[in-house]
């Protein structure tokens, strides 16, 4: 949401006010008494909007010195707190002010208030605080777990947090809830084909058949696109006659609903489809009907499938979503998960994936939050992003991925040389970095299987609570290249030549790292996907280091500007490393992959997903390795956590490092038990330890 340098638009003159904003709420709740939320949300309602003024003041009367205040364009009513740290036990109090699409300032709704109680989320065992998804037996949840799917699991433990599993942005046909929301439509005098979104035109999809299993095939299909321009008479349905001379050749669907746009291929006779989560229809009967059912008995609902973005879509059109209208399918969601807190406004409603501002729910999963593979830009990243969060009281369930195994994890990361053991500290170690007042560790693994198996019993241990952020602790380099010439040709752009570009990059003389001049490309969309590249053949088990310097003005969305290695299928590491948003000076970035046996591939720097302007210059493929081995640390108040993680290359003993300890501790293990005191341990590439004071 973009912050607006002066209130002069929000300004009243002699204009007569339009009706003032209704329904206004705090926390999703009129004048709370007990707001948990250290940064909570604040909604309202209004026939239109353009822009918004909203400030938080101590005292009744206290709007002219408030707390905070924040100046917004958008047409979305409602706001997350930002202001200085609210005071557990006080009230506060808040007014907004808000201009129609015309500009004009609506009437002045009356100040409303709230009470602030701090409350951090409990937790069974000492120190970590755990999320599972389908882990319900009593006995075996009962000691460990503090959230998880399984409703049954409360008969061992009454206060587990029990969140029932449901879809929100899709739906499954044939099932129980679309059978609901054909009623509700028959009812109400809807349209059930509305409910749905469409392609515009023709697209291939490709997506898991059956379940979405790795031995599962990926299929790609023709999904026909639906135009009404096709459907000259109007009828519902193309003709044969319509057919043979369409208005639009490019979408050849006969009927609407064989242009609904899927998200797995599941059958047939069984599919599920994106839904038109701005739909008015659909939204009454998610927050009036399905979601009140849904969470009968459970303390809230999970909801899967919440993508910032039109799910399977790319870069296709869609009929309810024209390419030109960004952002719109994010603030319906928004909407829709705020119709359903309005409803249930005390049930706990999570999602998989979310991310938005502000986020409305009280939080989401990150599902394959982190693996012992992501290096050490992409690990700090995520720890500080979970960090922050978790200050703004947001709920996370942070899943760590293990790696691969048959049976217990299929989909996870293949780590040649790494213990189950040394894995699992590792992952424990690496939520602690995140763990605070509103964050859970998620040891299970995607397709959530397994999870009793995967329990290890370091989980359990008392290390205390946190004594501060996480923090550099060490760093070194080493490297294994010796005078390597650069791989890629015209890394530094000081010509056409060499790279395959797409629209929108262009080289630029003005703003550069060094040399005449950049790559930069600048996105009005976060459906982007502008992949530029270079072809190259590597040799077979081999380290590259790749770097870049990278420079970002106002990169918003996921992922954002990125460089990377791309086609190496069976490569260490490759895939989507360095990947950079927000606004950042002259940067640069470095990641070591190791090839298998394929060496033909290419190296890629795009925008992705995301808006804004970024500039990419001196791009540099060198054979051989440059590390930069950095320890994090975090002190807890029974003992001290250690990660190092991994630099690329080799897992094995010769990236080793000797550590000296601030005093002896005794270094726990992955069973439980403690070793013995000791005053420096040894970490190599992608480890940690868990200390415990004597």
């Amino acid at each position: 949401m973009k912050v607006i340098a002066t209130i002069a638009l929000l300004a009243f003159g002699s204009v007569a006010f339009a009706q003032a904003p209704r329904n206004l709420r705090c926390e999703w709740d009129i004048n709370p008494k007990a707001v948990h939320d250290p940064c909570p949300e604040f909604y309202w309602e209004c026939a239109s909007q353009s822009a918004f003024r909203i400030a938080v003041a101590a005292t009744p009367d206290g709007f002219a010195r408030p707390l905070w205040e924040a100046t917004c364009r958008g047409k979305l009513p409602m706001v997350e707190y930002a202001g200085p740290p609210l005071k557990s036990g006080f009230t506060y109090y808040w007014k907004v002010w808000v201009s129609d699409n015309d500009g004009r300032p609506l009437g002045e709704p009356p100040v409303q208030h709230f009470t602030f109680e701090a409350q951090p989320l409990p937790h069974v065992l000492p120190t970590a605080r755990t999320f599972v998804n389908f882990a319900g037996d009593p006995k075996w949840a009962k000691d460990k777990i503090d959230m998880c799917f399984r409703k049954e699991a409360k008969r061992g433990r009454a206060n587990i947090l029990a969140t029932q599993y449901a879809l929100i942005s899709t739906m499954v046909v044939p099932s129980e809830k679309a059978d609901d929301l054909q009623k509700f439509c028959n009812q109400h005098g809807l349209d059930f084909e509305d409910c749905f979104g469409h392609f515009a035109q023709d697209a291939e999809v490709t997506l898991h058949v059956g379940a979405e299993l790795a031995a599962n095939p990926r299929e790609t299909r023709l999904c026909p696109g639906w135009d009404p321009r096709n459907d000259r008479n109007g009828d519902g349905r193309v003709d044969d006659a319509e057919a043979r001379s369409p208005a639009n050749p490019r979408a050849t669907a006969r009927e609407r609903r064989a242009a609904r746009i899927p998200i797995y291929f599941w059958g047939p006779p069984r599919d599920d489809y994106v839904m038109n989560v701005g739909n008015a229809g659909y939204q009454a009967f998610m927050a009036g009907v399905h979601a009140p059912q849904m969470a009968d008995g459970f303390d809230g609902i999970y909801f899967d499938t919440v993508p910032p973005r039109i799910p399977t879509a790319g870069s296709n059109p869609v009929v309810e979503y024209p390419r030109d209208d960004d952002g719109r399918w994010l603030r319906d969601v928004q909407t829709l998960l705020a119709k359903i807190k309005i409803a249930m406004p005390r049930s706990i409603i999570t999602a998989n994936g979310w991310q938005a501002d502000p986020m409305v729910i009280e939080g989401f999963q990150s599902e394959g939050w982190m693996n012992i593979t992501c290096q050490g830009v992409r690990w700090q990243r995520a720890i500080e992003a979970a960090r922050a969060c978790d200050r703004r009281g947001k709920w996370q369930m942070l899943q760590y991925n293990p790696i691969y195994d048959k049976r217990l994890a299929e989909f996870g990361p293949k780590a040649e040389g790494v213990s189950r053991e040394r894995d699992q500290l590792y992952g424990l170690a690496t939520y602690l970095m995140a763990h605070g007042d509103y964050t859970f560790s998620g040891f299970g693994s995607h397709p959530y299987a397994h999870v009793a198996d995967l329990w290890f019993s370091a989980i359990a241990a008392d290390i205390g609570q946190p004594a501060g952020e996480y923090r550099v602790f060490s760093e070194t380099e080493r490297s294994t290249v010796a005078n390597a010439a650069n791989l890629l040709n015209n890394g530094g752009f000081e010509t056409d030549g060499a790279w395959q570009f797409t629209k929108p990059v262009e080289r630029d003389s003005q703003v550069k790292h060094s040399g005449r001049s950049s790559a930069r490309i600048t996105s009005d969309s976060t459906r982007i996907n502008n992949i530029n590249f270079q072809r190259v053949t590597l040799k077979p088990r081999t380290s590259y280091t790749l770097t870049a310097w990278i420079k970002t003005d106002g990169v918003a969305g996921s992922p954002g500007a990125q460089v990377y290695p791309y086609e190496f299928h069976d490569a260490t590491g490759a895939g989507l490393q360095i990947t950079v948003t927000g606004s950042t000076g002259w940067t640069r970035y470095r990641h070591v992959f190791k090839t298998g046996d394929a060496v033909a591939g290419r190296i890629n720097f795009r925008m992705f997903g995301a808006m804004g302007t970024a500039w990419f210059d001196d791009i540099e493929l060198v054979e051989g390795a440059i590390y930069t081995d950095t320890v994090f640390a975090r002190e807890f108040t029974k003992g001290l956590v250690l990660v190092k993680p991994y630099a690329g290359g080799s897992y094995g003993d010769e990236t080793a490092s000797a550590i000296k300890l601030p005093r002896p501790l005794r270094p726990l293990n992955a069973d439980g038990s403690l070793g013995a005191a000791t005053a420096a341990i040894s970490l190599r590439s992608a480890e940690a330890a868990i200390l415990l004071r004597p």
